[in-house]
């Protein structure tokens, strides 16, 4: 008698996102990169056109918004702006959050359309070391890599 208790059965949905993860994560398209295929493909922008950011730095904070486009998503709990030795707090302005069930990562706290935060106490901070990092999905069940986008 054979047992099999450590097999779980996946839906197709599961199975094929988890190919699009292992496609995206070693980048086998030939020719071309994976995002692009998927772009051909499946009408799925590129991560820079589907979470626009933008910076706006002052002597006082450094506010970073996301533009997110429709049928996208951006998880709260990726976002992290460091440098080499820290990472720093910032405070949500605005957004609009939503709780969302994820087959991967379970109940998230999610951004759609439009996130503005606030890094404050910058003084004496070397910005150009600062990165933010960020990782989102297309709602048709495409998931990014984390993102790093440098603030200078």
């Amino acid at each position: 008698m054979l047992y099999f208790a450590y097999l779980e059965v996946y839906s197709l949905n599961s199975m094929m996102r988890l190919i699009i993860i292992i496609l995206l994560s070693l980048n086998l398209y030939s020719n071309s990169s994976t995002l692009d295929f998927l772009n051909k493909e499946s009408g799925v922008l590129p991560p820079i056109k589907a979470f626009n950011i933008e910076t706006v730095i002052s002597d006082e904070a450094v506010l970073i918004s996301w533009d997110i486009k429709e049928g996208y998503y951006l998880y709260f709990e990726s976002i992290k702006i460091e440098n080499t030795n820290e990472t720093f707090k910032f405070e949500i302005l605005k957004s609009e959050e939503y709780m969302h069930k994820d087959e991967f990562f379970g109940e998230s706290r999610i951004f759609r359309n439009k996130v503005l935060i606030k890094l404050n106490n910058t003084t004496g901070l070397d910005l150009n070391n600062i990165l933010i990092k960020y990782q989102g999905c297309a709602d048709i069940g495409i998931c990014y890599p984390i993102q790093i986008h440098k603030l200078l």
